[in-house]
């Protein structure tokens, strides 16, 4: 039994047990805090504050500067404590998200002072640069901790303790008469999140120490990781755009109550993607590993359980949100109800993303992000004019179908590259395989694809 307990089969069962766990909490007090939001605070004054979520959301997102990816690719976790390469790339790491972060606390200082000859709802952006500047932080540092299987750190701070304290404030700064309205609601946000994110830099100070801000005389850093991150900034641009453009076009074009609705039916939506970003949090380095390690095989095998799970999961929560999902609506205001179509081709798309599985991911650590930001950019002018087509003629459900579109074009052209590049069908399909194409004539092709994988590292 005790062996059983510490293979390494095992432990990365665990692993991925604890981080779907902490996912769904996170994902369930995301929901209700969205809900005693809705519930505190007038129509508007809730769409001020999702309005204000998403920019700083999204520029968190960019400030980070790809280096939440860069770490995840090159950091060797199995090296020793004093390990100069993950040394010099943590220093990297340091001095990139110190610019993205001090450019964002500058801003938000400057929106700040010059707020009161701003038109609202823009006069409370300085709250929103604020929060991107400590989401970024966080991002980044929800990475570190989970290459090094650190679970617990990597999401507890930020999905349970952060949206747990946000609820149990909202309720008591209503008591008190503190919540005047979604400005003051993002100012609590930001503060609760400064408080967990300061309680991960203290645990990475603990690991790290700040030795390896002091570069050694044979430490430098390899040339492609300036190539890479600049190409993970640009990726993470269009990620940002992807997730939040919409709700901030709607708040500022069609009103704050239109956003409202639409930022609570896509987080609804988002439930289904649980599985998928449980697959990030764990597997993602585990595949790494197994790509570091060049056992193709063993990666495909990974990739191919992990997706058809994530798809199964998506694919019944989306059935069972077509029956309540009207219903969960009026839980935050009664007329939202009239547009829960949106909700069901939002559904769709959480379902297409996790049919993909980990894909986007796949293709940056294996070395696509060129090609992937190529595509994607031609990709998102097509959907800027999508975006303005659709929103135009059909209203709401225009914009989601929009979305739609650029989710499943966008991940199969990184399922192309990946299966041109690795040989790896990242799709759910792939779990199938052994099955459906089993024999000698599988085994051949594996061979041949195993040489390709070998070759091309």
């Amino acid at each position: 039994m005790i062996a059983l307990i510490r293979s390494p089969r095992f432990v990365e069962l665990r692993r991925f047990a604890i981080a779907f766990s902490s996912r769904f909490g996170s994902t369930f007090l995301s929901f209700l805090v969205m809900l005693v939001a809705s519930r505190l605070l007038s129509t508007h004054e809730y769409g001020l504050y999702v309005f204000l979520f998403s920019i700083g959301s999204a520029l968190g997102l960019i400030a980070v500067l790809g280096q939440q990816i860069l770490v995840v690719k090159h950091y060797r976790r199995d090296a020793g404590v004093d390990d100069s390469l993950n040394r010099t790339l943590l220093r990297v790491n340091a001095e990139w998200l110190m610019g993205g972060c001090g450019a964002l606390s500058l801003a938000a200082a400057g929106l700040y002072v010059f707020s009161d000859d701003l038109p609202y709802p823009y006069d409370h952006l300085w709250i929103g640069f604020l929060f991107a500047a400590v989401f970024s932080l966080s991002e980044y540092l929800q990475n570190y901790f989970r290459i090094h299987g650190s679970i617990n750190i990597s999401l507890l701070p930020r999905e349970i303790i952060w949206r747990a304290a946000s609820i149990a404030a909202f309720f008591g700064a209503a008591h008190f008469g503190l919540m005047s309205g979604g400005a003051a609601a993002m100012v609590i946000v930001t503060l609760l999140l400064g408080g967990a994110t300061a309680y991960q830099v203290a645990a990475f100070l603990k690991d790290e120490g700040l030795a390896f801000l002091r570069p050694r005389a044979d430490e430098e850093s390899p040339r492609e990781w300036r190539a890479e991150s600049g190409y993970f900034i640009a990726n993470n641009v269009l990620n940002s755009a992807q997730a939040y453009l919409e709700t901030i076009l709607i708040g500022a074009l069609l009103g704050l109550e239109q956003a409202g609705f639409y930022f609570v039916a896509l987080r609804i939506a988002m439930l289904l993607t649980l599985p998928v970003t449980a697959i990030d949090t764990v597997g993602i380095p585990l595949i790494a590993a197994r790509f570091q390690a060049g056992d193709r095989p063993g990666a495909q095998k990974l990739v191919g359980q992990l997706s058809m799970g994530a798809f199964c999961i998506s694919l019944l929560g989306a059935l069972a949100l077509a029956v309540v999902g009207p219903f969960v609506l009026t839980l935050f205001d009664e007329h939202f109800a009239q547009d829960s179509e949106v909700l069901v081709v939002l559904c769709a798309l959480a379902v297409s993303q996790a049919f993909f599985g980990p894909g986007s991911w796949l293709l940056m650590i294996g070395g696509g992000e060129r090609f992937f930001l190529i595509a994607r950019s031609m990709m998102f002018v097509v959907y800027l004019g999508l975006l303005w087509l659709l929103g135009r003629n059909f209203g709401l459900i225009g914009i989601a179908s929009a979305g739609l579109l650029l989710a499943i074009a966008s991940n199969w052209a990184a399922a192309r590259w990946i299966a041109g590049a690795w040989g790896i069908d990242n799709m759910a399909t792939a779990f199938f395989r052994p099955f459906l194409f089993g024999g000698a004539g599988a085994k051949a092709r594996e061979i041949r694809l195993q040489t390709r994988f070998e070759a091309a590292e």
